[in-house]
């Protein structure tokens, strides 16, 4: 009996959702060694009021950089930059954990408890903020390269031909 494609793309979702928990422990385990760049502080800066006001400084500016990228000092924004990796940080966590939990306990019938459904909706809901997050990302990205500050450029090694 073939596979429908449902099935065939759920599998696919299931496989490389557990292939990226176990990268994302891998980066979890790298940077609890010392890898931040900035310190845990510069991802999560919810815990200091320097990092709060500097953030919030960082917000202020986004309106005049939006316009015009060159009337804002770059170090101005780098604590949204940071805080903005660190959410999307807690995000991919979010959906990883809950999505290996599902994979992990479901009954081999597909069956779901009730703890298991509320688990599914977190991961579902959580999905929408991944999307937001991957999208605003990509967007802010091509803003950076449109304006001329040649981000992806460098991202990906490109040169100009």
């Amino acid at each position: 009996m073939p596979l429908e494609p449902q099935h065939a793309f759920f599998l696919i979702h299931e496989a490389s959702g557990l292939t990226l928990v176990t990268l994302l422990v891998l980066h979890w385990l790298w940077a609890l060694t010392g890898h931040v760049a900035g310190g845990w502080g510069h991802l999560f800066p919810w815990f200091s009021r320097a990092r709060l006001q500097a953030l919030l400084a960082a917000l202020k500016a986004l309106p005049t950089w939006l316009r015009d990228s060159s009337a804002v000092d770059e170090e101005v924004m780098y604590p949204l930059v940071g805080a903005v990796h660190g959410l999307g940080l807690l995000t991919v966590t979010a959906m990883a954990l809950t999505g290996a939990t599902m994979v992990l306990t479901m009954a081999p019938d597909g069956a779901m408890g009730t703890l298991l459904h509320a688990v599914r909706w977190v991961h579902e809901f959580v999905a929408n903020f991944m999307w937001a997050y991957v999208i605003g990302h990509v967007a802010m990205a091509v803003l950076h390269q449109v304006r001329g500050e040649r981000l992806l450029t460098r991202m990906f090694n490109l040169r100009a031909r």
